[in-house]
């Protein structure tokens, strides 16, 4: 039975919680857009300008995290296996990531037709551009079924990540047959060639990069690569990381950081306005993350607390279900409270609407996956029916 890693669900959970907090500012304009008017509090304005801002603003950055950690979570299994059945592998995924993202979709659809104004003028474009498109056939066959490129930002706006874990977790055992038979520098030349490869192709079709393109399907691979490597060498780089004194691994800790938040410290320097260069820079980072939570038992400690263990079973469906909660209250008590107080009450929300469909949905969903397979092989095991 292969060993869960609670520290790494925490990591996640906080990513969530980070992407909640972001969407919760991008609401004002003064937050999303740089403006300074009548919507900027005192509050938001230091904010805006503090160091917060870092990881206020670190929604892409959550995404490559999530993404890492997928990588790093499926590898496990295919170590020191002697055999795997992809069917296995395909129905538990479709069940632990599918289900759940469709119940998502549904609620969206449903909450956008009875609550969506079409926008309120004092909110920031980011708000104003979702919920707006209009019902038909073909986007909502898109979205029930991830087909094509197709406009996310429709009734859920974070499921653009969901497509792409989806198509990757399709291919992953391949990218996985690679990395069991290759060394270490072959490893890295492989990851090299997808980076690069992956940047030529996304650069000569820039102009038209939906956020459900193949070709950014392909890039993200390199994340999920990224974990896996990890995952193939966990035991290696905590050895290293228990090794070095307690000053460098605070370097090394300020240097994840750096990695990770590169985006907002370098600001508009040229290379953090390519996403692929600053991608790269955010899985360094995401990596030595991974491996310094499962090293230091400070940081063990901290991830192994009960308030971070409860945000990390939850994280899926809080990042499944929190802008349905934030849209929906949004048009139903703007006018008649003030947005602080509506983000107070949509806070409270999410928890409560990510906690019942962790349970009611996400569990039995994972359950369902295990029942479908219960008398297969899987990873050279039989699985009983218990």
């Amino acid at each position: 039975m292969k060993k869960r890693y609670v520290e790494l669900d925490s990591l996640r959970g906080l990513a969530a919680l980070f992407v909640v907090i972001n969407h919760y500012l991008m609401i004002y304009p003064s937050f999303s857009e740089y403006r300074y008017d009548g919507d900027s509090s005192f509050l938001l304005s230091m904010v805006k300008e503090s160091p917060l801002r870092l990881l206020f603003s670190s929604g892409n950055e959550s995404v490559v995290l999530f993404f890492v950690l997928s990588g790093f979570v499926l590898a496990l299994p295919f170590y020191g296996r002697s055999s795997f059945r992809y069917e296995n592998y395909l129905v538990r995924r479709i069940c632990r990531i599918y289900l759940p993202y469709l119940f998502a979709v549904c609620v969206a659809i449903l909450c956008k037709i009875l609550f969506s104004q079409g926008g309120v003028s004092q909110l920031s474009h980011w708000f104003n551009n979702s919920w707006i498109t209009n019902e038909s056939p073909s986007l909502l066959l898109q979205h029930f079924f991830l087909i094509g490129t197709f406009n996310t930002d429709a009734y859920n706006n974070v499921i653009w990540s969901l497509v792409h874990e989806m198509r990757i977790s399709i291919i992953f055992p391949l990218l996985m047959i690679l990395l069991l038979r290759m060394d270490a520098k072959k490893i890295v030349m492989l990851l090299f060639f997808v980076f690069v490869s992956s940047s030529a192709l996304l650069l000569l079709n820039q102009s038209n990069l939906e956020p459900t393109n193949y070709l950014l399907s392909y890039h993200y691979l390199l994340l999920f690569a990224a974990g896996a490597v990890t995952a193939k060498y966990r035991d290696f780089f905590i050895r290293l990381y228990l090794k070095i004194s307690t000053f460098k691994k605070s370097l090394v800790v300020l240097i994840a950081f750096t990695c990770y938040l590169s985006e907002g410290i370098m600001g508009n320097y040229a290379i953090t306005n390519n996403f692929l260069c600053r991608n790269l820079a955010v899985m360094v980072g995401s990596c030595m993350f991974i491996t310094i939570a499962l090293a230091s038992p400070a940081a063990s400690k901290i991830l192994r607390a009960k308030v971070l263990s409860f945000l990390g079973k939850v994280s899926y469906s809080l990042y499944l279900t929190h802008l349905i909660v934030l849209f929906s209250a949004m048009y139903l008590l703007h006018g008649f409270l003030p947005y602080w107080s509506i983000l107070s009450i949509c806070f409270l929300l999410s928890l409560a609407m990510a906690s019942i469909t962790y349970y009611f949905v996400e569990k039995p969903s994972s359950r369902l996956g295990k029942f479908l397979t219960r008398n297969k092989v899987v990873f050279g095991r039989a699985v009983s029916r218990k």
